[in-house]
């Protein structure tokens, strides 16, 4: 909370990846375009060290966020590792997003029981 301040700035979790500098480091010049865009890291760090935080596994092999950590282990199957790191970092900015805009607490749930959750909510209309 010290490091974003005033959240009411914040409209979406977009603007937050930006003030966390998560948004891309476009390099182009005239006619030049740049095909590789690093991630900007002009704002906190703490967000990317949230992030990395959130995969890390104790001594015994136990992960310290199992759905984090799982969702990092399925994006490194198909990307590069700095790139799931920042697919994690963005999950956990939309996070922190959501906990402070519905000013509720955050609780583990798998997508699962997510679904099942907002199952009965859902009608499909024809």
């Amino acid at each position: 909370m010290c490091e974003i301040g005033d959240f009411s700035i914040f409209k979406s979790p977009k603007q937050l990846f930006d003030y966390f500098g998560m948004d891309p480091k476009v390099n182009e010049s005239g006619k030049f375009k740049g095909t590789e865009c690093p991630m900007s890291k002009r704002g906190s760090r703490i967000a990317r060290l949230v992030a990395l935080a959130n995969i890390h596994t104790k001594r015994n092999g136990e992960a310290l966020n199992p759905h984090l950590h799982a969702y990092y282990q399925k994006k490194v199957v198909s990307k590069p590792k700095k790139v799931a790191l920042g697919a994690v970092m963005h999950k956990v900015c939309n996070i922190i997003f959501a906990v402070l805009r519905d000013g509720k607490s955050f609780k583990f749930r798998s997508p699962e029981e997510h679904r099942q959750n907002y199952k009965p909510q859902l009608t499909l209309i024809a």
